[in-house]
């Protein structure tokens, strides 16, 4: 697959007109200059991601977003994150290795308070409730020893077998004797684990169980000279002493637990973070790699100097593989114009003479202030067809994003309402664009007010048309087709509002919705991937995800059915009145297919848990229009 070929103007153009789109080789090495550009972006990138993680380190340790991410699974970042996995897999192991030194140790238990001769009340007590201990630890190490069968509420229920254990142990050893500290190690345990209330549990047990028993023995409900470490005239101010100490600890073993928690997790959330910064450079480096590729650095051309018609031409302002654009002036009325020249080498080519004199036709056929007007055509010396169009005076889309990075919210809004104008006309007679991209977006300033129009119907679609001169090929630029266009298969207005979609994702969240470092990556990337939850780049509402989600729906039927409907519906979820069907509908998608999550493997995974009868295949709902 291959990425159709651009027009650029030299340096910084400040004129523009359009040339016809056609496939080319994608080359993605860097051109010369493209460095200290892109240096810029990603000291910029740097300095944002500093910040947030000076933000994230001046506060309690664990943030919303980080709470959001692992309640969520991961699905809640726009980069789909393994870090509840790793977690998860790393208490298992820890689970699995507290499991082994149970067993361990209360077997030995069990032996070593047989072996005093001296007979102690507790030693039946301490027998049993370690057996008890060590027999439900034994089938827990066996019913949890696969990762995927691992249950928070089991570990609770043989953490707190651990914490009778070692009471009626201590209360057989000695109330007051080393034998306690075995409680810090699974206090701590418990702790750093995920749950905080299975370590809230643990530590109130473990704490109160010690307390209750040292109470009784400085009270005399509790005899101290009978123990295996027997106290024979204990002094009231030592034992109360001692319990004071073992509390305090009881209590900093918790709080070192939980505070190890929290910074593991801050690590993992900036470590997140950093992976999210570096996926956005590498998506901005191959966007800024296939927009370099176009670039020419030539301004003479063929005709340069010429007469063709009643136009002097001059420089060129434009060059992709199909032909160039010129400068030009029509005689006796000085009026500019940007000349469009096909190339010399397609001008025996029928079906891409038929393509470049399209638009010329379609210009005329649609009325609309948003796309470009065509003044003229005709043929040169020596047989190359000419266009004649309007001479703009502003910047593409493409040029604007390199140097803004991204819009707000209303300069997005009024991009999309103004193209969403154009695809509508275009609809309206029988048009499908099928190449709508930053560089096919042209901004004019009027009136102090920008004015969007559509460049390049040169590979669009004409409905019901008996010659598709395209030929059924999947045409277009492949970060900006539609799953349709990728697949090869046929296409109506609703790719263009596909592509509408992504090009508001871009200016809204400054990254491109499907990148790839080929062609071919980036077309399974539009037929089969969801983009980066649009939240996690940019500061972006509920609603206006939503109306994203729909505009880039895989199946043309769960996706807006016009243009302008995504239009409204982007104004609309601007200000969070965004319509319930369309909050249904949209949420309904997204539990389907969410933002980050391979669609294609998705729904491989669910038929075949649906074959070995684990769950059935979710039921595709309609979407608004």
């Amino acid at each position: 697959m291959s990425d159709p070929s651009e027009p650029e103007a030299e340096g910084r153009p400040t004129h523009r007109a359009a040339l016809p789109d056609e496939p080319t080789e994608v080359d993605l090495r860097p051109k010369r200059g493209a460095e200290p550009a892109l240096a810029r972006e990603a000291e910029a990138t740097e300095t944002s991601s500093t910040q947030g993680d000076e933000a994230a380190r001046a506060g309690s340790g664990i943030t919303s977003a980080t709470g959001m991410a692992f309640t969520r699974g991961g699905a809640a970042s726009g980069v789909t994150t393994a870090s509840p996995m790793i977690l998860r897999s790393e208490e298992h192991a820890r689970a699995l290795a507290l499991f082994r030194l149970v067993i361990s140790a209360g077997l030995a238990a069990m032996v070593a308070v047989w072996l005093p001769e001296r007979v102690s009340p507790g030693r039946w007590l301490a027998t049993v409730v370690t057996g008890v201990t060590v027999t439900v630890t034994s089938w827990l190490l066996f019913e949890l020893r696969d990762p995927e069968r691992f249950d928070s509420r089991k570990l609770l229920f043989q953490g707190l077998c651990c914490v009778a254990s070692i009471l009626a142990v201590v209360f057989y050893v000695g109330i007051f004797s080393p034998t306690i500290i075995a409680m810090y190690i699974g206090i701590y345990f418990f702790g750093v684990g995920d749950s905080q209330g299975s370590g809230w549990a643990i530590f109130l047990s473990g704490a109160l169980g010690y307390l209750a028993l040292s109470v009784g023995a400085m009270t005399g409900l509790l005899r101290t000279d009978q123990a295996v470490m027997a106290l024979y005239a204990p002094e009231l101010p030592s034992m109360f002493a001692v319990t004071m100490v073992c509390q305090v600890l009881f209590v900093a073993t918790f709080w070192m637990a939980r505070r190890s928690r929290q910074a593991t997790l801050a690590a993992f959330e900036r470590l997140e973070r950093a992976t999210r910064q570096i996926k956005k450079r590498e998506a901005l480096l191959n966007e800024a790699r296939a927009e370099l590729d176009q670039e020419r650095a030539a301004k003479q051309g063929r005709f340069t100097d010429q007469q063709v018609g009643k136009y002097a031409v001059g420089e060129i302002i434009g060059r992709g593989a199909m032909g160039e654009v010129y400068r030009g002036w029509e005689q006796g009325t000085d009026r500019p114009v940007a000349i469009k020249f096909l190339s010399a080498a397609l001008t025996e080519d029928v079906s891409a003479v038929e393509r470049f004199f399209r638009e010329a036709d379609i210009a005329t056929r649609v009325e609309s202030k948003h796309i470009v007007k065509v003044l003229d055509r005709g043929v040169a010396e020596g047989g190359s067809p000419f266009l004649v169009m309007e001479l703009l005076e502003g910047a593409d889309l493409a040029q604007i994003l390199r140097e803004t990075k991204r819009f707000g919210m209303a300069e997005a809004i009024d991009l999309v309402q103004q193209v969403g104008q154009a695809l509508a006309a275009a609809d309206e007679s029988g048009i499908v664009h099928r190449d709508l991209k930053p560089q096919n977006l042209f901004r004019v300033q009027t009136a102090g007010r920008a004015l969007w129009k559509v460049l390049d119907f040169g590979v669009s679609k004409v409905k019901d048309a008996a010659k598709d001169l395209t030929q059924g090929a999947a045409v277009g630029t492949p970060s900006y087709m539609s799953p349709e266009q990728a697949r090869g298969a046929a296409v109506d207005h609703r790719a263009d509002v596909f592509a509408l979609g992504i090009v508001a994702y871009r200016v809204l969240t400054g990254k491109p919705a499907f990148t790839g470092p080929d062609s071919a990556s980036t077309l399974y990337n539009v037929a089969h991937v969801q983009p980066a939850r649009p939240s996690d780049l940019a500061k972006v509402g509920e609603d206006v995800e939503r109306a994203l989600a729909l505009a880039l729906a895989k199946e043309t039927d769960r996706r807006f059915s016009s243009s302008m409907m995504f239009a409204a519906a982007l104004t609309d979820a601007a200000k969070s009145r965004l319509d319930d069907r369309i909050r249904r509908d949209a949420d309904a998608l997204l539990e389907t297919q969410p933002w980050g999550a391979d669609v294609l493997q998705a729904l491989k995974a669910e038929n075949k848990r649906w074959r070995i009868g684990e769950a059935k295949p979710r039921n595709s709902q309609r979407p608004p229009g």
